[in-house]
């Protein structure tokens, strides 16, 4: 089994709670209270902000042409579509937001996993980013009632064939480097994958609470 695979059975049990959070259940049905959606789109602007600061670096640590390349779209052509798709639900209340402490935690994460680990965990660190959104997207589109439901358009962009593209080249740059990675590499790499996943989850639970600090 590739490293991938080994990686999302670890990972499952989390990507089994996420679909179960009433987040994912309401914006899936459509009855998601619109400003906890709204405040999920301001944390995930923000978000995407340092995403794309963190995709540059890791970009400049590869010698290979080709994965420095795929870290360069990811850090400009998919951050100028999701940009787009913030902007038309926050409209001219775009950017005016403050970062919650789970936004912070995920964007200092990332950061520190990208800079500062070997290239092979900095890689796994990323993965979630795209698998979980690709799977959970994919997941809402199958079961969502679109049908009047004022986040389709969130919903259809996350079903697109172009983000499980990026996806399915990010995979394969993982299990190229794991395959030449020592066993303790490969075991730091699933580690950073599954709490990738586990913050994925608190950023969803965090947008549904609308979490606030608490001094």
């Amino acid at each position: 089994m590739p490293w991938s695979g080994t990686a999302w059975e670890a990972a499952e049990p989390v990507y089994r709670r996420i679909l179960e959070h009433p987040f994912v259940r309401e914006l899936s049905d459509g009855s998601l209270p619109h400003g906890k959606f709204i405040y999920y789109i301001e944390q995930d602007a923000l978000y995407l902000k340092e995403f794309g600061r963190s995709m540059a670096a890791a970009a400049a640590r590869f010698t290979d042409p080709s994965a420095m390349s795929l870290f360069l779209h990811f850090a400009t052509d998919n951050l100028a579509a999701e940009k787009s798709l913030h902007e038309s639900f926050l409209g001219a209340g775009a950017g005016t937001a403050s970062a919650s402490p789970v936004c912070l935690l995920c964007s200092s994460h990332l950061w520190k996993q990208v800079t500062s680990s070997s290239v092979e965990v900095a890689l796994a660190a990323v993965l979630p980013c795209f698998s979980v959104y690709g799977k959970v997207g994919m997941h809402i589109f199958r079961t969502a009632v679109l049908d009047g439901n004022p986040y389709r358009g969130w919903i259809e962009t996350y079903a697109d064939g172009g983000f499980s593209g990026s996806t399915g080249q990010l995979m394969d740059l993982c299990d190229r480097f794991a395959d030449n990675a020592s066993p303790g590499i490969r075991e730091e790499m699933t580690e950073a994958f599954v709490t990738g996943v586990k913050l994925e989850w608190m950023f969803w639970d965090s947008a549904y609470g609308r979490e606030q600090w608490r001094i």
